[in-house]
């Protein structure tokens, strides 16, 4: 890099309100933030997300667990804060609250930060008090929203009811907002038509080469097994194949069910970089969601781990997985499944690898966020008397194809790619 590019770089920020810890394992969080610092923004404040509920009993049980263990580099370019806040989110003056007891030094950092850069950037990963603050009080050129998912189907009550108001009220503010899957841009349609799909990706650098098959045996799963996670579908499976072994790996938070068939293994959480090594010992990968609120707008991030090793998938038909296909390495599945007659079609399969390559090339982080990249360098000001891409229509919703466009790293939610 240049004298006169690490200048420019110096002069741009991005303040990242965060939806997980920067302590957790690499998200697309993360992935973002390090592009945008490979991208010309020499600085970057990420701010930890801070409870947006009221508590329940249920957190009782994640008092005092270990977190997991940290598979991204400590990277010197981003400043991490980590803001305390009463639980009181979803409350009338909880803000003002919060503002006076637990606020202050990180108030004080953000607005330092803002007026220490010439073209700052604000980006909203999840909704909060304190990223709505930061909107209308943080001196900023630019601001977009990263939707990840339905935040108010994670809450109940007063809770669900307040995120929802914020989340609207952030999304109409913001100067764009960006959605991991078509249907969470369709739901936001009626107050943002503009809003873009970019979908998930996974880093695809340095994988080593799929697996032959031979070494494949397991029917797999990585990743949280939680209220999402369709245990009745796997002991279907796991009844209907008993001579075949499904192996599960993934820190568990519902309970796990009694009797479970004896080839189904739970391992627990693994290291990170040891994934790649477990999942080319998948003959296929399982991703058994319900169908429900919280999987609708969901671009699984699995999906994408599986294909980058070669391995195809069995899915339930939820969210971004309703328009993959065959083409795609994909079987949906459901309970009603013939499971000895997808297995057997995942035994006669073969891997093309340069199909798999091809697949790694075309989702790797970097490129899904080159978009945003492009449309963050520009003045709000330019981008209002410029079309996106030269010619924007934000006069009708073609939700067919968006769904015709997975193989694109960007999709505007208006039909056009």
């Amino acid at each position: 890099m240049s004298a006169q590019e690490i200048t420019s770089a110096d002069r741009n920020g991005l303040i990242y309100f965060s939806s997980v810890p920067f302590d957790s394992y690499a998200q697309r969080p993360h992935f973002m933030v390090s592009a945008f610092a490979d991208h010309g923004f020499g600085k970057i404040l990420w701010i930890d997300p801070y409870p947006t509920r009221l508590p329940n009993f249920a957190d009782l049980r994640r008092i005092g667990s270990h977190p997991a263990s940290l598979t991204h580099n400590n990277d010197m370019r981003i400043r991490v804060l980590r803001p305390s806040a009463l639980p009181i989110e979803p409350l009338p003056l909880a803000g003002f609250i919060n503002r006076v007891v637990a606020w202050k030094p990180v108030l004080a950092r953000m607005t330092e930060f803002a007026h220490d850069t010439e073209h700052c950037v604000l980006a909203i990963g999840r909704p909060s008090r304190l990223a709505e603050w930061a909107l209308a009080h943080i001196p900023h050129q630019r601001s977009f929203a990263d939707i990840l998912g339905n935040f108010p189907a994670f809450y109940r009550g007063v809770s669900r009811f307040a995120m929802n108001a914020r989340m609207s009220a952030i999304c109409r503010k913001v100067t764009d907002v960006y959605c991991s899957s078509a249907q969470l841009a369709q739901d936001l349609s009626r107050i943002r038509r503009d809003a873009v799909v970019v979908l998930n990706g996974y880093c695809t650098e340095n994988l080593p080469p799929p697996s032959s098959p031979v070494s494949r045996k397991y029917i797999g799963y990585v990743g949280t097994i939680g209220e999402w996670f369709d245990w009745p579908l796997v002991r279907s499976i796991a009844s209907a194949l008993p001579t075949v072994p499904i192996r599960l790996i993934g820190p568990e938070f519902v309970a796990r069910p009694p009797d479970l068939p004896a080839n189904i293994e739970c391992i627990g959480e693994q290291p990170h970089e040891q994934m790649a090594a477990l999942v080319s010992e998948f003959a296929v990968g399982l991703i058994p969601f319900r169908i429900n609120d919280l999987t609708a707008g969901v671009d699984p991030i699995k999906f994408y781990e599986y294909r980058s090793m070669g391995v195809p998938v069995w899915s339930t038909e939820f969210g971004e997985m309703r328009s993959r296909a065959a083409a795609d390495g994909v079987s949906l599945i459901c309970h009603e499944s013939s499971w000895e007659h997808l297995w057997d079609a995942v035994n006669r399969s073969h891997c093309d690898f340069e199909n798999v390559a091809r697949f790694r090339a075309d989702v790797c982080w970097s490129k899904r966020f080159e978009p945003i990249l492009t449309r963050v360098r520009r003045p709000a000001e330019e981008a209002a008397r410029s079309e996106f891409c030269g010619e924007t229509s934000r006069t009708s919703l073609d939700l067919s194809a968006v769904r015709r466009s997975h193989s694109t790293q960007l999709v505007q939610f208006n039909g056009r790619k």
